[in-house]
């Protein structure tokens, strides 16, 4: 299965084409938060598709064989601040026995807030090419009873083929994923309750329906749903018990013990490929939309809540690379200083102060920690963060005119056939025209909607490449490059970017 799930991520684009379907559920008044199983006689098929048919939904090529034809399968609405959005964003399920490729769900984005349709496409690129346990990306036209609904990212999704596929053996831990619910958002800082006890139980939440962690466990025996390995990464995290005060942070015992409960450096290039990419909702601004996944210490026993050993999983990475709702030039973010950007999305959620986030601040206060990740830094800004890496991923040149072979070749036909003419409102209820589409996407020009700002994605990867550059220069004076002792590939991995 990992083999057709890697050869289903190399592909360029697909129709899911779902028949039989209610059709007061097709554009329902409320969002299907609670998915609904598909009646008798429906069907759902998933083939490839070449990115430049002009025929919404393609059918599956003579002789192809599909990537997927089933009966038995649900379908319902994903998504925070797209939920009530008139383009929402799907999830498929499939029943017990069937799967695309080995996954049992399919995640279909509608990229309602980034008109270039390019954006998530180029974060997970960049995660792969720094090696961070992190989803894969691809396209979809999607269309329900023979109406095209629009282009959808699909992102792999965070279950257990996906443990297995990056951890191996160590598929059989506690996985958690983290937001915003009723013990606030997921800032992971030290909680503990009224009789001091620091156990996992401050980080559960009082019910099902809204928690701030929610924990699939595949470990299974007692205690494997406590908590307790969350609540013992944290006090690490927090450095509980080591002396110093803040300075804590910068001993190694810290180091030390921060390595025994989370594999650090991946958690460290995750930083630097976000903090570049300028992605706020996430473990930055807000701070949730992640994974934690404890699966146990690669040369421990299987006994993961004896032996913890957390790996950070980004996901949602629609808000990234110049796009904006605060005043908030995310271009210029500190890169060492993440709370101090925050203060203007604080204000827009009526609160006040900066975002705490310990796994970042305690983290670069240790010297070791710090050095490795700015090391890194200038890894990704020498290899594969530059406006002419970007440009040559997107398939533009320096003026913004196509060039060919790139994301742009992949997204445009599928994305202008949302809508009849350049200015016309998209059927699919996409909120930006097709030319918007192309301003943003090809000549990637800067577009104003409301309080939303979306910078064109060269535009901004200049000023971030530009302003990390200033600033690496003054932060090594204290931390000389390739102090850390890291050694990074000369050119890492570049993200696929297939077009047919």
């Amino acid at each position: 299965m990992g083999r057709q799930r890697d050869a289903f991520f190399a592909g360029a684009l697909y129709v899911v084409d779902v028949r039989g379907w209610p059709a007061d559920k097709v554009h329902p008044a409320r969002p299907l938060t609670t998915r609904v199983t598909a009646p008798v006689g429906a069907r759902l098929g998933v083939w490839a598709a070449h990115p430049h048919d002009h025929r919404a939904l393609p059918p599956s090529a003579p002789g192809a064989t599909p990537w997927a034809q089933v009966e038995r399968f649900a379908l319902g609405h994903s998504g925070n601040r797209t939920l009530e959005a008139p383009k929402r964003s799907w999830v498929v399920e499939f029943a017990d026995g069937d799967d695309l490729a080995g996954m049992g769900r399919l995640n279909l984005k509608a990229m309602y807030n980034d008109p270039s349709q390019m954006r998530e496409a180029l974060a997970w690129g960049l995660f792969g090419a720094a090696g961070v346990p992190a989803p894969r990306h691809t396209y979809a036209r999607l269309g329900i009873n023979g109406s095209y609904l629009g282009l959808f990212s699909v992102i792999e999704h965070v279950d257990r083929p996906f443990l297995r596929s990056r951890f191996g053996a160590r598929d059989h831990g506690n996985l958690y994923k983290v937001g915003c619910g009723d013990l606030g958002c997921g800032t992971l800082e030290r909680r503990s309750g009224p009789d001091h006890d620091d156990g996992g139980r401050q980080y559960r939440s009082p019910s099902d329906d809204d928690p701030t962690y929610r924990l699939k466990s595949y470990a299974g025996g007692p205690g494997a749903d406590t908590y307790d390995d969350l609540a013992r990464l944290v006090r690490v995290v927090d450095g509980a018990g080591l002396p110093g005060g803040d300075r804590r942070f910068d001993t190694g015992a810290y180091a030390d013990g921060v390595r025994e409960v989370l594999a650090v450096e991946d958690f460290l290039r995750w930083a630097g490929v976000n903090v570049l990419a300028g992605s706020w909702d996430n473990y930055f601004a807000t701070p949730a939309n992640y994974y934690l996944y404890n699966g146990g210490r690669p040369a421990g026993t299987a006994d993961v809540m004896d032996q913890p050993y957390f790996s950070f999983v980004p996901w949602d990475y629609d808000n990234s690379f110049g796009i904006d709702y605060f005043g908030t030039r995310w271009q210029y973010t500190d890169l060492l200083d993440w709370p101090a950007n925050t203060e203007a999305y604080q204000r827009f959620n009526r609160r006040k102060g900066r975002t705490r986030i310990p796994l970042v601040t305690n983290l670069l206060a240790s010297t070791a920690f710090r050095r490795y990740y700015l090391d890194h830094l200038e890894h990704l800004l020498d290899t594969v963060f530059s406006p002419a890496a970007i440009d040559a991923l997107i398939g533009i040149d320096g003026t913004g005119a196509p060039t060919g072979g790139g994301l742009w070749d992949r997204v445009a036909a599928s994305a202008y056939l949302e809508a009849d003419s350049p200015f016309g409102w998209p059927g699919t209820g996409r909120q930006f025209l097709n030319d918007e589409v192309y301003r943003a996407g090809c000549a990637q020009q800067e577009l104003q909607r409301g309080n939303g700002l979306v910078l064109g994605i060269h535009h901004y990867v200049r000023m971030r490449y530009d302003r990390a550059r200033e600033q690496l220069e003054q932060l090594r004076r204290r931390d000389p490059a390739g102090s850390s002792g890291a050694v990074f590939p000369a050119s890492g991995p570049q993200p696929a970017v297939p077009v047919g």
